[in-house]
């Protein structure tokens, strides 16, 4: 799927949606890995969003399974996933934080490559994958990580939809 994803840009189908709504109802399905928490700080209120729920979940998803793997990965004792939603400068912006193994330096700038990855499973497309949807939707999506203290991604998306943005 990711391959697929990757290599055909589908057009993307933007519906108005209630952000906070939908992030719930995505977190609801997300299987952590055992002894993870999940916690939920959602801020958008009823703001609500035209963009596509389909493409933006598979976003969702490919950075929570990588938090899940990187703190199950960790030796710290608190092993939790923060999803947080908050309105920042005619953006809405979702925080994944983790407390996982985080990521080295050395490599933080290569982590949206197509099939860079430093497991040996998986395809390393699901971050290329995520940062295409994004940059799609007209967003952005940035990383900050510290070795041994976790990892937070930043997805931005503007309130505008993309077209209108473009225009």
């Amino acid at each position: 799927g990711d391959l697929l994803d990757f290599s055909n840009l589908r057009e993307i189908r933007c519906h108005a949606t209630t952000l906070d709504r939908w992030l719930d109802g995505v977190l609801d399905e997300q299987t952590l890995p055992q002894g993870v928490a999940l916690i939920r700080r959602l801020d958008t209120g009823a703001e609500s969003l035209d963009f596509d729920p389909a493409l933006m979940r598979r976003v969702i998803e490919n950075v929570i399974e990588n938090a899940g793997q990187a703190v199950s990965g960790a030796a710290a004792p608190l092993k939790q996933i923060t999803v947080a939603s908050r309105m920042v400068a005619g953006h809405a912006e979702i925080s994944i934080a983790d407390t996982g193994v985080g990521i080295p330096a050395a490599i933080l700038s290569k982590v949206f490559e197509p099939l860079f990855s430093t497991r040996n499973f998986g395809t390393g497309l699901g971050l290329a994958v995520s940062k295409q949807i994004i940059e799609q939707h007209g967003g952005s999506i940035t990383i900050e990580s510290a070795e041994g203290k976790g990892t937070i991604v930043r997805l931005r998306l503007p309130l505008q939809p993309a077209a209108a943005a473009a225009a």
